[in-house]
């Protein structure tokens, strides 16, 4: 069976589960922490995909780092897939429950593309636009991208404006080099 199979299948459990007992939102912020210790140190993954280390030893880091700052549902659900020997699968789970979460709750997955740096008001700002134009609540990640020269691209799932300085200026040059045929 292929990891993302497997993984899916325990994604699609635990949030059943949680929206079955309407704890949802408490283990989506449960989730979330589990994918910031992947963020934000690798050794989290390696502890967990580690052959070497024994299932009692990442049960008793497992104990130490969540059992009282996560709602039961979600540490027992920690636990279950040590027991089950897929701990290695965690972080695709997490990821796959986070997409199962905003999708159900309307989210739309979008990406700001700038030049530059852009200040969290105008993050605000945009948000606000996909708000009003979407209709939906959005998921925005952001990150710069020298190439555009200026301006920015923003996608919403399959649709894109673009309105950066490096695509106007291909434009142009088309137009230029069509009206000297």
């Amino acid at each position: 069976m292929d990891e993302g199979k497997i993984a899916g299948r325990y994604a699609k459990a635990l949030f059943g589960l949680a929206r079955e007992k309407k704890i949802i939102e408490s283990v989506r912020a449960d989730i979330e922490l589990i994918n910031l210790f992947f963020e934000v140190d690798p050794r989290f993954n390696k502890v967990l995909e580690s052959p070497v280390i024994k299932t009692k030893d990442k049960l008793a880091f497992i104990n130490a780092v969540f059992e009282n700052n996560t709602n039961p549902v979600t540490f027992s659900f920690l636990k279950l897939l040590l027991i089950n020997h897929r701990e290695a699968y965690l972080k695709i789970i997490a990821r796959i429950f986070l997409e199962s979460y905003r999708r159900e709750a309307g989210y739309k997955k979008a990406k700001l593309t700038s030049a530059v740096s852009i200040d969290p008001a105008t993050i605000e700002q945009f948000k606000a636009f996909i708000l009003k134009h979407f209709n939906s609540e959005v998921d925005l990640t952001f990150e710069t991208d020298i190439k555009l020269i200026g301006g920015f691209v923003l996608q919403v799932e399959d649709q894109q404006i673009d309105a950066s300085v490096a695509t106007k200026l291909k434009k142009l040059k088309r137009e230029l080099l069509e009206s000297q045929r």
